[in-house]
């Protein structure tokens, strides 16, 4: 499993939590790259906040729990990373690549993921309300149990997607592509829009009047 690469060095404050140095000061304070790349690593695994960004190619890479919120990671090639618990809140990840990505838990909520590539990613539980995912790549993920509330889906390729029991409230799913995929048991209400010739009921989703 790889360690986080990182881009460009900058000037950080030392900041202390809980007595504990944030990662992100490490390289600033001049301890050398493989002892910080180890705490870098540590730090997401603790769930720590980082305060320099990684670098935006890191397939496979392990980030559970990484406090990434507010990242730009537009273009990142991040296939197969994990990123499970991460926080990705209000995160720029527009064309990222997360194909076969463990992103369950994770918080993405208002992130923008326009084009964004998640093929077979595994997003059960996942935190997506007003996600930007138009035109995003969903073939065959898992979204079992995700909070997609006030997402926007619009042209969204969600052919085979699990989507049992996520909740769509609020949510924009117009001209999305659904053959195959699972809405047992996902939850709508009257501002979820839906194509008009899509029959809810008949896909197994459950209306929620609020």
């Amino acid at each position: 499993m790889k360690t986080m690469g990182w881009a460009r060095l900058r000037p950080v404050k030392p900041l202390m939590r809980g007595g504990c140095l944030w990662s992100g000061a490490l390289l600033a304070l001049g301890i050398p790259a493989a002892a910080a790349f180890a705490q870098l690593e540590l730090d997401a695994q603790l769930g720590r906040s980082q305060i320099v960004f990684p670098s935006k190619d890191c397939p496979a890479c392990n980030l559970t729990g990484a406090e990434l919120p507010g990242a730009d990671l537009s273009g990142a090639n991040l296939k197969e990373a994990i990123l499970r618990q991460a926080n990705l809140q209000a995160a720029d990840l527009s064309r990222a690549i997360l194909n076969l990505a463990d992103l369950r838990g994770a918080n993405l909520s208002g992130s923008e993921q326009a084009g964004a590539f998640l093929w077979e990613a595994d997003l059960a539980q996942a935190n997506l309300q007003q996600a930007d995912l138009t035109g995003a790549n969903l073939q065959v993920a898992n979204l079992s149990g995700a909070d997609l509330r006030r997402a926007i889906l619009t042209r969204a390729d969600l052919t085979g997607a699990k989507l049992h029991n996520a909740d769509l409230r609020g949510a924009d799913l117009r001209g999305a592509f659904l053959e195959g995929a699972d809405l047992t048991g996902a939850l709508y209400n009257a501002q979820t829009r839906l194509d008009p010739a899509f029959n809810p009921r008949a896909w197994g989703m459950v209306f929620v009047r609020d």
